[in-house]
């Protein structure tokens, strides 16, 4: 099965995806994974990073938007060569936040089942390598792997930044583990109405704030790192 995880890697490496992971979902329910029993979680990590102020960076709205697209085109270009290596897939590029902004199989769900990182008090998904400045996409297959250990609790400990800063007030502070719902980490009603508000110097709704990204421990470690 190992030969299927470098196979993956390797088509992907000129796609500059950061993390790349490999998840078991046998466990899952059938309909929250589309009958498959694996996952593969993509991410990208940022290099541009959203401004604390309450002045919302345009450069970081273009890199989220950039980001997110090529991790879009990323998770279909995988999920077509699965396909034609043979095995069923399904690239979750095209799924849509309900009217609640969830998603039926949430990118961070399959990040956490491949052991890439683990989801944060702002609900964010947390990586040791890149904080949370990272976005993320994944495609679903039959095609078997080995996979990674999935992470069930929070690395955040008593970290409270993203609570402090958030512009919003939407981050409740509890730490995450399975057992508790994003609504007990994060009210995303009100998460949603600061980035709209935000973003109405530029007309838009999305990109526009991400403060809990940039005040995060482990993105600071990153943001140093790449200054060095």
């Amino acid at each position: 099965m190992i030969e299927n995880n470098n196979w993956v890697k390797e088509i992907l490496k000129d796609k500059n995806i950061s993390l790349i992971g490999f998840a078991n979902l046998s466990n899952m329910d059938n309909e929250l994974c589309y009958g498959f029993k694996y996952g593969i979680s993509i991410a990208i990590a940022l290099k541009i990073f959203p401004s604390i102020t309450n002045e919302p960076s345009k450069e970081y709205y273009y890199e989220y938007i950039n980001v997110s697209k090529r991790l879009k085109e990323a998770s279909i270009f995988l999920c077509d060569s699965i396909k034609n290596r043979g095995f069923n897939a399904y690239s979750l590029a095209g799924e849509k936040q309900n009217e609640k902004y969830r998603t039926k199989l949430p990118f961070k769900t399959l990040a956490t089942k491949s052991g890439l990182g683990w989801i944060g008090k702002s609900a964010t998904f947390v990586t040791e390598e890149y904080g949370n400045a990272i976005r993320l996409n994944g495609v679903l297959t039959e095609m078997p792997m080995e996979t990674g250990i999935p992470i069930e609790s929070s690395f955040c400990e008593n970290c409270i930044e993203c609570v402090k800063n958030c512009p919003g007030k939407a981050i409740i502070g509890n730490s995450w583990n399975l057992e508790i719902d994003r609504d007990n980490l994060l009210n995303a009603y009100k998460c949603k109405e600061t980035v709209i508000e935000r973003g109405k110097v530029w007309n838009v709704t999305e990109g526009s704030c991400g403060v809990c990204l940039s005040v995060c421990p482990f993105t600071k470690k990153y943001i140093k790192r790449l200054k060095i």
